[in-house]
């Protein structure tokens, strides 16, 4: 009974395999990774938004303190 019980289990395993390690590596690797990937680039393209705003700012500030105190 007990082997029998053993062997329908292996078979069962035997059956799902390819399915389940598909599956589960579509869970546990690539979901993840997919995640991290967007989130990376989301942070990098806020950043350089970012980082472009300010020196739009500050270009536009010493444009005007050049003009105000440099007059050549």
């Amino acid at each position: 009974m007990k082997a029998e019980l053993i062997n329908e289990f292996y078979l069962l395993q035997q059956s799902m395999a390819p399915y389940d390690y598909r599956e589960k590596i579509e869970e546990q690797v690539y979901e993840p990774l997919k995640k991290a990937n967007h989130k990376m680039t989301s942070w990098i393209y806020r950043r350089g938004k970012m980082l472009m705003i300010l020196d739009r700012k500050m270009n536009s500030s010493m444009k005007h303190l050049r003009r105000k105190y440099l007059k050549f």
